[in-house]
């Protein structure tokens, strides 16, 4: 739906002047919009890095070793980085995991800041592992079929960022959207921005623009205003791995596996400017809205080996192709503003122009990196064992491609290769065995997808974890408690390059403080 206040052909200046000429009534035109073209759809970095970052949630004794079992096996979590996991174990395993999800984030922009928090309850884990001996004591021991589930991600953020701007609008943003475009060839919020009158060409040039907190570039541009950003994401990634591992003399552990994954993400905020001081001529407020809903699945392939070259010692790789998504997105956005044109005694001449725009779908492909996982272990004898992990993605790999209005995504690639890099995330685990029960500790990194120099160099994770769990011959029961910081600046309307620039907003400090507390039941038959 549609609700224009149409622009005057030439008119400049005054937002007042503009509306007297205006001689017809605001026009309510219905339309329905099929087919979302690549340029409003707006699909970025951000987008790839969404579906190329993981998480990964597993059993409570994998949570509670931070996931450290590249060379351990033996847990039906581990199959998701190691599918020679599977070849580890000796009889028929099931198990269930349900989680118990916490979220706190806290914003800081400005000296402005707030707090939100979350909790809900997910199943993070659940799998089963069939066992073939193949009664040989030597060569190939065993046989064994796997199936996991694993939550790889949450999406879940809600924050508010409320304050005063001092030095930019996202007004100013949409001008910079529309340079080198004439008014007839304005696309996306930079159309809706002008047809609502947030902005105009500036004086003798036809594609040039500025925002009314400059009056469209007849005055040094005027600030102070009130701006509140309300963030509501939610959301979540799973994968599904069937693998196939094999025991070859208890020395050597290999293995294979398919991975089937989907995500579900919607992403929403809305976007109040308000000029409260009556600092901007004839400007009152606007409120912009953006939302989509994104959902997909995807594919990979995973091969591993793990070798123990003596009884103590075990080492371990673990590769996972690119996973190629197809997404599919439901989007809408819309823009409202109020407009005083300073004759109190005439309320005839304000306006409150409105654009929506509803009903847009947009279709496109996600490459992601692949993921190289590296590991060693060491048993204490019967006391206990040590474990260590480190991962290894080429972010900048990663791709938007096929959209499907034909659009390559060729700009977005280039700023995806240039701004994003190589990854290396560390996980430490340790176990210590007290009779059947079990104490666990982790620590875990995840360090920046950005390289220096870029807005999120310092975006890194941090996460601790405890656990304990008492197991005898036919059944354990693990309990698993994960703590994860994570840092990431925010811009509210970055430029083309992502950086702040004299007409954007100053970066919003997002602090992020996750737990979650998974409890495993499992049985061996």
């Amino acid at each position: 739906m549609l609700i224009n206040v149409p622009h005057i052909a030439g008119a400049k200046g005054s937002v007042h002047l503009k509306l007297k000429e205006m001689k017809r009534k605001i026009l309510l035109i219905a339309a329905t919009v099929l087919m979302l073209p690549a340029w409003l759809a707006g699909q970025n970095m951000d987008d790839a890095l969404r579906y190329s970052r993981l998480f990964y949630q597993g059993t409570a004794r994998f949570n509670g070793m931070s996931g450290a079992f590249t060379a351990l096996g033996g847990d039906v979590s581990a199959i998701g980085i190691n599918p020679a996991a599977a070849g580890v174990f000796r009889s028929m395993e099931l198990t269930i995991t349900p989680t118990v999800f916490f979220r706190d984030v806290n914003t800081d922009w400005n000296g402005y800041g707030s707090d939100d928090t979350y909790s809900g309850l997910t199943l993070g884990q659940a799998g089963l592992v069939s066992s073939f001996r193949t009664g040989s004591g030597k060569g190939l021991t065993n046989l064994n079929l796997a199936y996991t589930f694993n939550r790889t991600n949450n999406y879940y953020r809600h924050a508010v960022i409320d304050g005063i701007s001092d030095n930019g609008s996202m007004a100013d943003f949409w001008a910079l959207q529309g340079t080198g475009c004439r008014t007839s060839e304005l696309g996306g919020t930079a159309f809706m921005a002008w047809d609502t009158y947030l902005i105009d060409t500036l004086s003798n040039y036809l594609d040039e623009y500025a925002s009314i907190f400059s009056y469209y570039g007849e005055t040094y541009p005027v600030y102070g205003q009130k701006v509140k950003r309300v963030i509501d994401n939610s959301g979540f990634s799973n994968e599904h791995t069937v693998a196939i591992g094999a025991s070859i003399g208890g020395k050597i552990y290999l293995g294979a596996g398919f991975g089937i994954t989907n995500v579900s993400y919607t992403g929403h905020y809305s976007h109040l400017e308000s000029d409260d001081a009556q600092k901007v001529f004839d400007f009152v407020n606007f409120t912009y809205t953006d939302h989509f809903k994104a959902t997909g699945s995807g594919w990979n392939f995973r091969l591993g080996a793990i070798v123990r070259p003596v009884e103590s010692l075990r080492i371990g790789v673990g590769f996972t192709t690119p996973t190629i998504y197809t997404i599919n997105e439901d989007f809408y956005n819309s823009l409202s503003v109020n407009l005083d044109n300073d004759t109190p005694a005439d309320p005839s001449d304000d306006a409150n122009p409105v654009v929506n725009n509803e009903n847009m779908t947009y279709s496109y492909r996600v490459t992601t990196p692949y993921h190289l996982n590296a590991g060693i272990a060491y048993q204490i004898g019967n006391f206990g064992l040590i474990s260590a992990d480190y991962e290894y993605i080429d972010y900048a790999t990663a791709r938007l491609s096929n959209g499907a209005d034909g659009y390559n995504f060729d700009t977005e690639n280039e700023d995806l290769a240039a701004e994003m890099g190589a990854a290396g995330n560390l996980r430490l685990g340790a176990e210590a065995r007290l009779g059947p029960f079990y104490l666990r500790g982790g620590y875990s990194y995840h360090s920046p997808a950005f390289i220096k120099g870029t807005l999120n160099e310092g975006a890194s994770s941090n996460g601790y974890s405890a656990g304990l769990g008492y197991r005898q011959d036919n059944f354990y029961l693990d309990v698993a408690m994960v703590w994860l910081n994570s840092y990431e600046a925010y811009m509210m309307y970055p430029d083309d390059n992502r950086n702040p620039r004299e007409y954007t907003s100053d970066p919003v400090n997002l602090n992020i403080k996750d737990k979650y507390l998974s409890v495993t039941l499992g049985l061996k038959f």
